[in-house]
């Protein structure tokens, strides 16, 4: 193309080539856009696979979750025969300490409850004198 001032050969830019520039004049001239056909073309896209490719892949895919499914079904199953109820071991000796829920013993509380009483009472006895 032609610049329409000077009649210099317009070469496209080096920063944008959507511009034809003029050397000769320093002039920017917008590019002339191409027409497309009206609906003559289908449009293709060059990142979906062949279809053969495609059917491929789901088949590797729908056979990997049917190994996953089985391989989690197995694990439920293993789970539920090692699962056992939780049997209290006999008592073969005589303990003198009580246990509460969680299986401790009772007596460091109590000593604990005794040791608190104890010191209130000596602060109070200190704050009457």
């Amino acid at each position: 193309m032609k610049c329409p001032i000077c009649g210099e050969t317009l070469r496209p830019g080096k920063k944008d080539p959507n511009y034809l520039l003029c050397y000769s004049c320093k002039k920017k001239f917008k590019a002339p856009q191409k027409k497309k056909a009206a609906g003559g073309e289908e449009q293709k896209y060059s990142n979906i696979p062949p279809k053969a490719v495609r059917e491929k892949r789901e088949r590797e895919m729908k056979q990997a979750y049917d190994e996953l499914l089985s391989v989690e079904n197995e694990k439920t199953k293993r789970k539920k025969k090692k699962e056992k109820k939780y049997e209290e071991p006999e008592d073969d000796y005589d303990d003198d300490f009580e246990y509460d829920e969680d299986g401790g013993s009772k007596l460091p509380i109590i000593i604990l409850g005794i040791a608190i009483v104890i010191v209130a009472c000596v602060i109070g006895y200190m704050l009457l004198k």
